[in-house]
Parts: C-alpha cells; structure tokens; sequence
C-alpha cells in the first residue's frame, strides 16, 4: 500500500479516536451533573411577598430574605408544584426545587418517602433553610447563575399567609371521576394520609377527602366525594 494512503488512514484513525472520547466525555458530564430532562411548574403561583413570609417562618435570616425570593424566582418561578427530573434520576420539588437526595438525609427536611410534603411551601421553605444552613446560597443553582441580581434582590415584606394555605380547607367542592388516585399532605394532621383518606379540617370544622394531591370538601367521618373513607380523622 502507498506510504501516502496509510498516512492518511492512520490521520482519519486519530480524528475518529479524538471525536469518540469527545462524545463520551460530554455524556459522563451530562450525568454527573444531573442535568435537567423533564421540567413543570404547577400548582399555585405565590408571590414574593408570600415568599418572603415563609422565608422567615422558617428562620432565614434579615439578610437573606431577598437573596432566597430572587431564588425561588430562578428555581422555581414561585410555583408551589415546580418539579425537575434530573438525568441522575433525582427529583428537585416545589418552591426551592429541594433534590430528592435531602429527603431522610437532611435534618429538618421530610423523611424519605415523604416528597409530597415539599409541594407544601412553608414545608419547603423549612427544609430550604435546614439546606442553607449547611450549605449556604450556592446550594442553589438559581442563586450561582443570577449572584449578581440575587445579591442586590430587595427584601419583600411578608404578606399575609393564611394559616390554611396548606390545609384543607383550600380544596375545591367537585370531584372528577378522571382523577388518579394520590396522596395528601394534610395541615391538619401535619402528615402524609392516602388518597380517600377522610379528615375534620381544624381551620372550619369541615370535612374533606382527600385525592389525588387535592381536598374535596364534603361528606363525614365514613363518606366523601370519592366514596367510603379508608381512614378517618376527626378534631
């Protein structure tokens, strides 16, 4: 064979080599990183001022207040129900987008198990500040993207939360017979029950099911919306 034909095979030899280990490379640092693949914000969009009340419910200090709203803003667009699936097959959930790996890892974070818990915001905002607490802002990749703004972001004041933002007395009155079966986080009980799960709300008195992430008013302490009580909570 021509000297020159194998100088050229053993050129396009090292390129395709060098092209390869390319591809690999970016592919391992997609994963390491984790990566979004799966982005949706749902649920109740809150204000900042709302925010910035659970912020300090929580026990974020003055000084962070508006670091921590200009956060949320990036992390989540201020949606209760924000969710990401990583590439790494983590899971970042509602206000501050918490990872699934701080679930039963992290004190003052829900217990494993427990992820509906984190659609709750003052819930959220508690594990966000057991989170900083350990790791500080750059914890959060909408904070190290946006320093600059976020270090500058004005405090809000704190408006009103209503103390049943998350309980049940924000459920809806209709039931739908599409719904899939899920469960709650109850303010009530301050724990997870499952769907069908009866309780005597302590905000009104009133009784509500619960499905699929939602509260259904009406029924008693056997029935609701969606048929017999698989469990029952009275005040």
């Amino acid at each position: 064979m021509p000297a020159a034909k194998i100088y050229g095979l053993i050129a396009f030899a090292s390129l395709l080599s060098v092209v390869t280990v390319g591809c690999a490379a970016e592919t391992d640092d997609e994963e390491a990183v984790g990566e979004s693949e799966d982005h949706l914000l749902a649920g109740r969009r809150l204000s900042p001022s709302e925010t910035a009340a659970h912020l300090r419910s929580a026990g974020f200090p003055e000084n962070q207040i508006g670091r921590m709203v200009c956060t949320a803003k990036y992390e989540s667009s201020f949606y209760e129900r924000a969710q990401n699936k990583n590439t790494n097959r983590s899971v970042d959930r509602g206000l501050f987008q918490i990872n699934s790996i701080h679930l039963g890892g992290t004190p003052g974070c829900p217990a494993r198990g427990a992820s509906d818990a984190l659609w709750n915001a003052a819930t959220n905002a508690k594990c966000a500040y057991a989170i900083f607490k350990l790791q500080g802002n750059n914890a959060w990749n909408g904070y190290k993207k946006h320093r600059s703004e976020c270090d500058r972001y004005p405090a809000p004041s704190s408006a009103p939360v209503s103390t049943t933002a998350d309980d049940e007395s924000t459920a809806t009155n209709s039931s739908s017979s599409d719904d899939v079966e899920g469960g709650c986080w109850s303010g009530t009980l301050k724990d997870m029950v499952d769907a069908r799960t009866c309780v005597q709300s302590k905000a009104d008195g009133v009784w509500y099911q619960c499905m699929d992430g939602g509260w259904y008013r009406g029924g008693n302490a056997t029935t609701g919306n969606f048929g017999a009580c698989v469990g029952s909570h009275p005040l």
